[in-house]
């Protein structure tokens, strides 16, 4: 005869079994949401995923075409949560989340990381790379200067660069026209944060002031700055064009920057899905080289319909200035003897793809 003890211990262990079946299926089904450990083979990644600009600038639609693709070839094992420019902080903010894994990949250009990567700042040295831009695109893609002695340099600080890939020239705007050095004298012009852009404006004569990006309109508007860089697109987006008077087709150098992942995250992956990554990344590489510079052509038609005098100087004005930063580059050779190394190689790179791509 079963006493009342032995149904209660019955029952309960019926309600165990149910429970350690249901607790079993869980585990197994891929359709709850994971964390960006990506243990088990059915959780889903979320990657986070910050740059430097705006929602429909260059870089946000670089960011979520990388979305895009990786989603969809990885069958939505990875999900990409894209943040813009000052969602997460400022930039320089976004470098230090990257190499301390609070995010997984990020856009991040020498402008910013130039003084935490000094040798970063190969990309900023003015009159560097070629007018061509299918020269520097092929450059930014095969360089063994940057995927060897410049990718080490990211790498000792925790950060995997994947692709070095170019937003189009950069293009002067002013209150005045400067076409020629003395132009340039005394031109309060602003910059982004690096030591050595400020040092070549310096040697052009110019008075650069190091203005963060959000208040660059404003400074332009009242006067606290004459002029500014930045690549057509970002000029257009931003309404400079509004609050100055000369747009200058310069080609002092290509806006450049680079994808990158932090590297623990990184090299935490199993191999193919580091393969996955990389293949995404260099298939958005291709896709935004035509994309920005169909970003720059609607820049200058929109730009131009204001009215904005746009001068392109000529091949013997830019020479001018590229003479008067020459001393630019031993400074930034000075940095280390990877610099020396990175700068040098770039040089020969660059003749050699003129060369090549001229043929």
């Amino acid at each position: 005869m079963f006493t009342k003890k032995k149904y209660f211990l019955i029952g309960l262990m019926f309600i165990l079994s149910i429970v350690l079946v249901a607790c079993g299926n869980s585990e197994t089904d891929g359709d709850g949401g994971g964390d960006s450990d990506g243990d088990s083979d059915g959780d889903t990644v979320t990657l986070k995923f910050a740059h430097e600009e705006g929602q429909g600038d260059v870089q946000d639609l670089y960011a979520n075409k990388f979305k895009e693709v990786l989603e969809e070839k990885s069958d939505g094992k990875f999900e990409v949560d894209v943040y813009t420019a000052g969602t997460l902080g400022t930039n320089a903010d976004v470098l230090q989340s990257l190499q301390t894994g609070a995010i997984e990949l990020a856009i991040t250009s020498p402008g910013f990381s130039g003084d935490v990567i000094p040798e970063s700042n190969i990309m900023s040295i003015p009159f560097l790379f070629s007018d061509d831009l299918e020269v520097n695109r092929k450059v930014l893609d095969e360089s063994e200067a940057l995927y060897g002695p410049l990718a080490e340099q990211y790498e000792d600080k925790g950060i995997t660069p994947f692709k070095f890939w170019l937003e189009g020239f950069m293009w002067w705007t002013a209150n005045k026209e400067i076409s020629t050095p003395d132009d340039m004298k005394g031109v309060k012009m602003r910059t982004m944060p690096s030591n050595l852009i400020i040092k070549a404006y310096e040697h052009m004569g110019a008075s650069p002031q190091s203005t963060d990006s959000g208040e660059i309109y404003t400074m332009l508007q009242t006067k606290g700055i004459d002029a500014q860089e930045n690549p057509l697109f970002y000029v257009y987006s931003s309404n400079f064009h509004e609050v100055q008077d000369y747009l200058m087709d310069s080609k002092h150098h290509i806006y450049t920057t680079v994808t990158a992942a932090n590297q623990d995250f990184f090299e935490g992956l199993d191999e193919a899905d580091q393969e996955l990554i990389e293949e995404v990344v260099q298939e958005v590489n291709d896709w935004s080289f035509d994309m920005q510079d169909e970003q720059a052509q609607e820049a200058l038609d929109g730009i131009q319909e204001e009215e904005i005098e746009v001068i392109e100087l000529t091949t013997e004005e830019r020479e001018a200035f590229k003479e008067m930063t020459l001393d630019v580059r031993d400074d930034y050779k000075a940095e280390s003897d990877a610099a020396k190394e990175i700068l040098e190689t770039i040089e020969k790179e660059i003749e050699e793809a003129e060369e090549e791509v001229g043929n």
